[in-house]
C-alpha cells in the first residue's frame, strides 16, 4: 500500500447504460490508525436512452459531454483538478473467474495463463484483453495456482479508453464492475474464512451476481432482472404510460396496490425469474468449483434493491438471509443516516472505483 498516492486527486468514474457518476475520495491517514476517508466530490448526471446499450456506447460525442459536465470544464462545476481516473468496464461484456491451473505459483507465466484462461472465456482471446490476479503466491509448496482472470472484448476496452481520453482523462486503470463492488460491500476489516456471500447488484438496466468465497471473488453471473425490465411489464400488464409504471413501481415496489390490484401478480413474476436465476447460479457454484463453502447472506446494492419488500421475499424464497449492503463501510467509521445508505446503494460501483483511486489505483484486481 502506497503511503502517498502517485495520482493525486485520483477519481473513480462509472459509465453506466443510464447515468455517469463521479466519486473523490481524500485519504486520511495517521500513523498507528487505520486509513478513512472522506467525500470530496460526488456527483451524477443522466444519460439519454440508447447513448450506452448493454455496455455498448452507441453516441460518444453525447457521452463525452456528459464527462465534461461533471469534470467542471464547462463552468457547471468547480473543477476536479486532475486527470487521474479509475472507470468501470460494463458487466456484460466481462468475464470474471477463479481458475486452477496446475503450475506452481513460482513458476506460472502469462502464456500459460493465457493458454488456461482461453478454455473459459466466453470470446475468442485473441480478441480479449486478460488481465490476472495469482492468489495462492504465499503457499510454500503449492503444486497448483489459482489465478483469479479478467476477460474483455478488446473493442469493448478500447472504445471506453478512447472515450476517456476525448475528454482529456488519463485512465489509471479500467477494472469490471463486479470487483469494484466486492471492494465496496465486502468488509476490510472481517475474516471471512469459512463463510461465502452473494453481492447482488440490481441496476436499472443490467443485474448481476457475484460470488465471493475463500477471500476472492469466484465468479459473477449477469442476471435478467432490471428496473427498465420491471418498468416495462408494469406498463404493458396495467395499460398506463411507462412513466405511470415507474413512478408505481417506485412508491409500491413489490407490495399490493389498492388502485392496480392486478399489480402485485405482474411484478411477482417477474421476481419469480430472478429468485429462479440467483438458485441456478447458487447451484451451479456448489457443484462446479473445488471445496465451496455455504453462501449464508446475500448482499444487495444498486438502485433497484431499495424496492419495497424485496430483501424479504428474496430471503423467504431463497432461504437466504437478503439484506441491503452498507456502501460507506470501506469510506469511514463515523455512523451513517438511513437515507444516506439508501442513497449511497446507487454508488456502489463508483465508491469501489473510487476507493481504488484514492489507496492504492497500480495494484491489478485489487479488492
Amino acid at each position: 500500500m502506497f503511503l502517498t498516492n502517485p495520482f493525486p486527486k485520483a477519481f473513480g468514474l462509472d459509465i453506466g447504460d443510464l447515468s455517469i457518476k463521479l466519486i473523490q475520495f481524500r485519504r486520511h491517514h495517521f500513523p498507528g490508525k487505520p486509513a478513512y476517508f472522506s467525500v470530496a466530490i460526488e456527483r451524477s448526471i443522466s444519460l439519454p436512452s440508447g447513448a450506452i446499450l448493454n455496455g455498448e456506447i452507441l453516441q460518444p460525442e453525447i457521452i463525452r459531454k456528459k464527462i465534461l459536465h461533471l469534470l467542471g470544464k464547462d463552468g457547471a462545476y468547480p473543477d476536479v483538478g486532475t486527470s487521474w481516473v479509475v472507470a468501470n468496464l460494463p458487466e456484460p461484456k466481462t468475464f470474471l473467474k477463479l481458475i486452477e491451473i496446475p503450475t506452481p505459483a513460482k513458476d506460472l507465466v502469462y502464456d500459460e495463463v493465457s493458454f488456461h484462461a482461453s478454455k473459459h472465456l466466453p470470446f475468442d482471446i485473441q480478441d480479449t484483453y486478460l488481465d490476472w490476479q495469482l492468489l495462492n503466491s504465499e503457499v510454500v509448496n503449492s503444486k497448483v495456482s489459482q489465478v483469479l482472470i479478467a476477460g474483455v472484448p478488446k473493442v469493448i476496452t478500447d472504445s471506453y479508453t478512447y472515450l476517456l481520453e476525448s475528454a482529456d482523462l488519463n485512465p489509471i486503470a479500467l477494472e469490471a464492475e463486479a470487483i469494484a463492488v466486492a471492494r465496496t460491500l465486502i468488509t476490510g476489516t472481517k475474516n471471512y474464512a469459512g463463510i461465502a456471500r452473494a453481492l447482488l447488484d440490481l441496476g436499472g438496466t443490467r443485474s448481476s451476481l457475484i460470488i465471493y468465497d475463500k477471500d476472492s471473488i469466484q465468479f459473477s453471473h449477469s442476471l435478467n432482472f432490471s428496473g427498465e425490465l420491471l418498468t416495462t411489464a408494469i406498463s404493458l400488464g396495467l395499460k398506463i404510460s411507462r412513466e405511470e409504471a415507474e413512478t408505481l413501481k417506485i412508491a409500491t415496489g413489490l407490495a399490493y396496490s389498492t388502485k392496480y390490484p392486478n399489480y402485485v401478480t405482474i411484478v411477482d413474476g417477474i421476481v419469480e425469474g430472478l429468485v429462479k436465476e440467483i438458485n441456478e447460479t447458487l447451484h451451479f457454484y456448489k457443484e462446479h468449483f473445488v471445496d465451496t463453502n455455504t453462501v449464508t447472506h446475500i448482499t444487495m446494492c444498486g438502485g433497484l434493491s431499495n424496492l419495497i419488500n424485496l430483501d424479504s421475499i428474496l430471503s423467504k424464497k431463497l432461504r437466504i438471509s437478503a439484506k441491503t449492503g452498507n456502501v460507506w463501510k470501506n469510506v469511514t467509521s463515523e455512523e451513517i443516516t438511513d437515507a444516506r445508505r439508501r442513497e449511497g446503494l446507487n454508488y456502489a460501483v463508483a465508491i469501489g472505483l473510487a476507493l481504488r483511486a484514492a489507496e492504492n489505483p497500480l495494484v491489478h484486481l485489487n479488492i
